[in-house]
């Protein structure tokens, strides 16, 4: 059985329904890795944008992969 479509967007909008009605919050900030396409379209569609790169901020054995800082606005 496949997954459903837009699963993972549904999650992340609740996520953002529920951080507007904190107190005092005014921004969510991720980081995903810069090659992983996928996730960064995501985050992009439902408005986060990215603000910088971090080089090198993770190992895996051998390689070492970048991230991307992504930051969403709420106010």
């Amino acid at each position: 059985m496949l997954p459903e479509k837009g699963i993972g967007k549904s999650l992340i909008q609740e996520l953002i329904n529920k951080a507007k009605h904190c107190e005092g919050l005014e921004q969510i900030n991720l980081t995903v890795i810069s090659n992983n396409n996928a996730a960064k379209r995501l985050y992009e569609a439902i408005g986060f944008v990215t603000y910088g790169t971090e080089q090198n901020a993770l190992r895996n054995g051998c390689q070492y992969f970048d991230e991307n800082l992504m930051v969403l606005r709420l106010i």
